[in-house]
C-alpha cells in the first residue's frame, strides 16, 4: 500500500494505516480497511477533529453523542458553557452507568443532595431532562422507560428573584458611580435589557432614536425606542469605539470587568444594603416602571422581550398586579357610569 493510494493525512503504519495531522496534534491508528465505508466514516470524523463515538451504552457515550448533536450545536455560547458545566458533573458521578438503569428516585436523590444550592440543583435536573431526551433519540432508552428526570419537583425560590433597586439605593449610586458604571446603569434602566445584551450595544445599533438588536438569550429580534433620559445621557458620552461601553482604549469590555466595577461602586456606598442589589435587578426596575406608566403586558414585552406572562409576573411583581387590577376596576366603574338609568 503506497501513500499515493491513501487519502490526505493517512500513512501506512505496521500493517494498518495512521491518520496524522500535526497542526491539530492528531495521530490516530485506523484499523479499518482503506476504501471501506467504515474507513471513510472514521476518516471523515477525524477530518472534523473528532474520534468515532465509543459503542458502549453508558453516560460517557451519551454525553459525547449529545455534544455532537444539532440540538447542542445550535445553543447559544453561554448556554453551551452552562450545559457543559452541569453535564460534566453528571459524567463524574454516572459516567460508566447505563442510562436505562437510571430511575426517578436516582434523579431525586441527586437533586436533594444539592439542596444547599437550589438554583444549581434545579438546573442540574433540567439539563438531565435534555440529556435523557437525547438518550431516547439514539436508542439508549425505550419508549416505555419514559424520561426519569421529568416530573422531579424543583425547589422553589424563596423570593421573587432579583430584587429591584430601591429609590434610595438608586439615588446614591447615581451620585457616586464611576462614569462607566453609571453608563451601564442608565442603559439597563433605559432599555430594560440583560447586562449581556447591554454590553454588546454598538453605536451603529442606535438609529432614529431606537436600539435595534437580537437578544442573546432568546434570539428574539427587537427594536426599542430610547427614553428621553437615556438619549440625553448618551449625548454626553464620548464615542471611543464600536461599542457604547468600552475600556480606556475604546475596546469592548467583558461581563466580569463590569461586574467587578459595579461591585466596587456599591461597596463604597453608605447604604448598608447596597451590595445586595445586583445589576440584573435593574431589568426588574425597568419592568416595574413600564407598568407604573400604564403599559399592559404586551407593551411591556415589546420593550423587555420577556418570553411570557409568567416571567412578567415574576419581574413585574405586585406592581403588575396592582396596576392591572386598578385599570380593570376603573373599566368597571366606567361601565357602571354608562349604564342607562331607569
Amino acid at each position: 500500500m503506497t501513500k499515493k493510494t491513501l487519502p490526505k493525512y493517512v500513512y501506512s503504519d505496521r500493517g494498518y494505516v495512521r491518520f496524522i495531522r500535526k497542526t491539530r496534534g492528531q495521530s490516530v491508528m485506523m484499523h479499518e480497511e482503506p476504501g471501506t465505508l467504515e474507513f471513510w466514516d472514521h476518516y471523515n470524523r477525524l477530518l472534523k477533529g473528532r474520534e468515532p463515538l465509543p459503542t458502549k451504552r453508558n453516560f460517557e457515550t451519551l454525553i459525547l453523542s449529545y455534544f455532537e448533536s444539532d440540538a447542542f450545536q445550535k445553543l447559544k455560547p453561554r448556554t453551551k458553557s452552562d450545559y457543559r458545566k452541569y453535564i460534566e458533573h453528571i459524567r463524574t458521578i454516572w459516567g460508566p452507568m447505563d442510562p436505562a438503569k437510571i430511575e426517578p428516585h436516582h434523579v431525586y436523590k441527586l437533586h436533594q443532595a444539592n439542596a444547599d444550592r437550589w438554583r444549581q440543583a434545579n438546573y442540574l435536573v433540567q439539563v438531565l431532562v435534555v440529556l435523557m431526551n437525547h438518550a431516547r433519540l439514539i436508542g439508549f432508552l425505550k419508549k416505555e422507560h419514559g424520561n426519569p428526570a421529568k416530573g422531579i419537583p424543583l425547589f422553589k425560590q424563596e423570593s421573587e428573584g432579583w430584587e429591584p433597586w430601591p429609590d434610595d439605593v438608586r439615588a446614591e449610586f447615581e451620585a457616586v458611580a464611576t462614569p462607566r458604571a453609571l453608563l451601564v446603569y442608565e442603559l439597563c434602566i433605559g432599555t430594560g435589557q440583560r447586562i449581556g445584551d447591554v454590553l454588546k450595544i454598538r453605536w451603529s445599533d442606535i438609529k432614529g432614536g431606537a436600539y435595534g438588536f437580537t437578544q442573546g438569550k432568546t434570539n428574539k429580534a427587537l427594536e426599542v425606542p430610547l427614553t428621553d433620559r437615556l438619549k440625553a445621557h448618551l449625548a454626553s458620552i464620548e464615542k471611543k469605539g464600536l461599542t457604547v461601553i468600552t475600556d480606556a482604549q475604546g475596546r469592548p469590555v467583558s461581563y466580569r470587568t463590569i461586574a467587578e466595577e459595579m461591585r466596587k461602586v456599591k461597596a463604597a456606598m453608605q447604604h448598608q444594603d447596597a451590595q445586595k442589589y445586583v445589576t440584573h435587578g435593574l431589568r426588574k426596575n425597568a419592568t416595574i416602571e413600564l407598568y407604573l406608566a400604564g403599559c399592559d403586558d404586551e407593551m411591556v414585552q415589546a420593550v423587555t422581550g420577556h418570553s411570557g406572562v409568567e416571567m412578567l409576573k415574576k419581574y413585574g411583581g405586585m406592581t403588575r398586579q396592582k396596576e392591572l387590577a386598578k385599570r380593570a376596576q376603573e373599566a368597571r366603574n366606567r361601565m357602571e357610569q354608562n349604564k342607562p338609568r331607569t
